[in-house]
């Protein structure tokens, strides 16, 4: 007979995972600070720079894979410290700021394991090859300034992207 995991459990089992993993296992200590909890009000994952969040639904949704590429996202926003280095970014338009943070994150997990072996990010993240090599506050920038054009032009839906 098989049991089907529970969110809680599946995000432990991802944790080990990574933990076991010598690609991941650095950020080991990272994973294990401060809470991490599932939560029915997360519409995906968040982090406050400690602690780690996880939407139910979300997680529900996702394979192993995915789980596991989405606790290393989360985990590396912790582990570069995302919410105070780029504390005037987050003042200044905090879903920019957090997109900016999302692509340069995106691209180190994708590099990390770019045919998909052990972790996958779910679709629809923030992923495009244009902002390689760029930092964070780059990234900003280039979306501030497409936001900015599209409202210039009447376009968009000011979170950067058309559409």
């Amino acid at each position: 007979m098989t049991t089907k995991l529970s969110v809680e459990q599946r995000i432990q089992k991802a944790h080990v995972a990574l933990m076991n993993n010598p690609k991941y296992c650095m950020y080991s200590g990272i994973f294990m600070m401060g809470k991490t909890e599932v939560k029915d009000d997360i519409p995906t994952a968040a982090t406050d720079g400690k602690n780690k969040y996880y939407g139910r639904k979300f997680v529900n949704k996702l394979n192993d894979k995915e789980v596991k590429g989405l606790i290393l996202h989360e985990n590396l926003h912790v582990a570069f410290r995302h919410t105070t280095v780029w504390k005037h970014l987050y003042k200044e338009n905090g879903q920019l700021a957090n997109r900016a943070c999302d692509f340069v994150i995106n691209l180190m997990i994708v590099d990390s394991d770019p045919d998909g072996y052990e972790v996958t990010l779910p679709e629809g993240g923030c992923y495009d090859e244009k902002y390689r090599g760029m930092d964070a506050g780059e990234v900003f920038r280039k979306l501030k300034q497409k936001q900015q054009q599209e409202k210039k032009n009447g376009k968009g839906n000011g979170s950067g992207d058309p559409g």
